[in-house]
């Protein structure tokens, strides 16, 4: 797979992403974030299993018995549980533009792990994209005003987990690739916590569930099932801060459904914030592409 491939799987996972902030909010109409959530990554469960059977079979049984792959399996699909969770929680009262503003804060966060946790040498354009990334979801918030809501702060804390779990797929992918096998002991690990929290917490039932069944049928087949495995399929040759920087894109095409499908207000801050995170995605895409030629016309 070549690296433009890889990058165009993470753009098309941004775009189910963005479109499923609306599914999310949406579909919390008669049942909590939790079941919601378990809901979900039981049908993604079942959508990456026939994949995994067919072309990784004997890896998943590889993943269980060797120590380190599974503790990195349990820890990145923990980490997108908390992750998932607490936005899926924040949605209960925050905006859509909003969640997706402070979602995209993974962007720096990785940026930071990889340079001061794993000494992965970043360019220059990375951290000039990562502020445009952030200077653009900034902008794409509701609310100008610097004032942080509570549910807003659970969104912050799901960027951090958010980063941990993108940062925890790369290292998995560089010990064993296994996509569609990680993929679905990591949906199984997310279900089966959501599911606990769920039944303390919520008291779920089949006729409710019914109830979000469209919400439910295109988060987990589409935001679960296909989103997060090209996400995995992309990082297998992307590097985290550039895909960090791919998936942040995630708030702009939020922004777009909420004001297409929910009519919240689309104003000309939310239009200079969609070009900014362009702008920093073009930027690190672009750069390479450029030092490249310069260095070849130097050579020659």
């Amino acid at each position: 797979m070549s690296r433009t491939t890889a990058n165009l799987l993470l753009l098309f996972a941004t775009i189910i992403w963005g479109t499923a902030f609306v599914t999310q909010t949406t579909g919390m109409g008669h049942i909590g974030p939790f079941t919601f959530s378990f809901a979900r990554f039981f049908l993604g469960m079942l959508i990456v299993l026939p994949f995994a059977f067919i072309f990784e079979k004997k890896n998943i049984i590889t993943i269980v018995f060797k120590k380190k792959l599974l503790l990195l399996c349990v820890l990145t699909g923990f980490a997108l549980f908390l992750g998932m969770g607490l936005q899926q929680y924040s949605l209960l009262k925050s905006q859509i533009s909003n969640a997706a503003f402070f979602s995209t804060l993974y962007v720096p966060i990785v940026a930071i792990i990889s340079r001061f946790f794993f000494n992965n040498r970043l360019t220059w354009i990375i951290w000039i994209s990562v502020l445009f990334c952030i200077f653009g979801s900034y902008l794409l918030s509701t609310n100008q005003s610097s004032e942080v809501q509570q549910s807003d702060m659970l969104v912050l804390l799901a960027a951090l987990f958010f980063a941990i779990h993108i940062v925890l797929i790369d290292i998995f992918l560089k010990n064993f690739k296994s996509p569609f096998s990680f993929a679905f002991l990591q949906y199984t690990i997310v279900f089966l916590c959501s599911l606990i929290v769920a039944l303390f917490t919520e008291n779920p039932t089949f006729s409710n569930m019914k109830l979000e069944w469209f919400e439910i049928v295109y988060t987990g087949a589409l935001s679960t099932g296909v989103g997060y495995t090209l996400q995995i399929l992309g990082q297998s040759k992307a590097s985290p801060a550039p895909a960090a920087i791919i998936l942040s894109l995630e708030s702009v095409f939020a922004t777009l459904a909420g004001w297409i499908i929910l009519n919240q207000f689309l104003d000309t801050y939310k239009i200079i914030g969609c070009c900014c995170i362009f702008t920093g995605v073009i930027l690190v895409q672009l750069f390479p592409l450029y030092s490249k030629k310069n260095s070849h016309i130097i050579n020659k």
